[in-house]
């Protein structure tokens, strides 16, 4: 579950403490082009928005609809794009795709069900949130078994596979991993240098990720499976290099390295004497790292090192738009 759809969980808790009604929309299922992935979440207190399923279109018609009392069901399913608007014509989405939705009218009554949601998504990577359409019934479920739920349960599937670590503190550290957050990847960042203590303010008590203060080799092994990428973001081979090693005997499905292409061919050098790496091994290692887009400051760095991390996730080549990062 990424963090925009935690934060949508936040605000409708938020509201129900304080004592507001909430409308809760969950994507159920999308047929042709469709912005946003099932089980994308938006809500609102009839007022305040929150999140989104769509680029906008959705959100506005949700909004009317409240207003003239068309979703004041405890629980209804909505097509949009076989319902009809007001003036008679059918709603649809611009890229003239259809998305079904869970629409869920809760009360201040009902908090407990979204500190179950919420309490789900901190503590499990996987989960399965099942609603009764027809008793009410909600429940949530950890793993991937769905055939206690037959129809009219309606099952929604959360994973969180993808995660970034981050091999060293350093500026360009704490912009990936506000970025990489955001596109909802599990952040972990590691650092042997404890004189580096001071320079991270970015903690979990920030919002952010705590450092944890062990070897990167060790810190790669531990974590590493195929839904991870490994950034060396130190700019110091102490950090940089035992990381990278631990990442090339391992099945990362991406291995970056920051630094220019001076330093990467010394990197690369070094790996091959030191690990005894060949070049085809190498080969996996993206340094520079990051797409082309001219970037110079931390932040436009960490773009085209998320934005090639995505692409990568996603079965697009990118060998040739690597860039020079000092």
């Amino acid at each position: 579950m990424n963090a925009l759809d935690k934060h949508v969980l936040l605000d409708c808790q938020t509201w129900l403490q304080q004592g507001k009604p909430v409308w809760l929309c969950t994507i159920l299922s999308t047929y042709g082009s469709a912005p946003r992935p099932v089980g994308a979440l938006f809500a609102t207190d009839g007022h305040i928005r929150s999140g989104s399923v769509s680029g906008g279109c959705i959100e506005d018609a949700f909004m009317n609809l409240i207003q003239q009392h068309g979703l004041d069901k405890p629980l209804q399913v909505f097509d949009y794009g076989t319902h009809l608007a007001a003036n008679g014509s059918e709603y649809e989405l611009p890229c003239g795709g259809h998305i079904s939705l869970l629409i869920e009218h809760l009360y201040p009554d009902y908090c407990y069900l979204v500190d179950d949601w919420l309490m789900a998504a901190e503590q499990t990577s996987t989960f399965i949130r099942a609603v009764n359409i027809e008793t009410e019934q909600r429940s949530i479920v950890t793993g991937t078994e769905t055939t206690a739920y037959p129809s009219p349960w309606l099952t929604v599937h959360y994973q969180q596979h993808w995660q970034l670590l981050l091999l060293g503190i350093s500026q360009v550290s704490e912009e990936v991993a506000r970025l990489a957050i955001r596109a909802g990847f599990t952040v972990r960042l590691c650092d042997v240098r404890e004189n580096y203590s001071q320079s991270w303010r970015w903690t979990a008590a920030e919002g952010g990720v705590d450092v944890e203060w062990c070897s990167a080799d060790a810190f790669v092994e531990r974590y590493t499976n195929a839904y991870t990428a490994v950034l060396a973001l130190a700019h110091d081979p102490r950090v940089d290099d035992m990381g990278l090693m631990g990442a090339l005997e391992s099945n990362a499905f991406y291995i970056g390295a920051l630094g220019s292409h001076a330093n990467s061919d010394r990197r690369r050098e070094r790996l091959m004497r030191i690990g005894e790496y060949t070049q085809s091994e190498l080969a996996r290692l993206h340094a520079p790292i990051g797409i082309a887009i001219g970037s110079k400051t931390p932040f436009e760095i960490a773009i085209a090192v998320i934005a090639e991390v995505i692409a990568v996730k996603n079965g697009i080549n990118c060998d040739s738009w690597h860039y020079h990062h000092g």
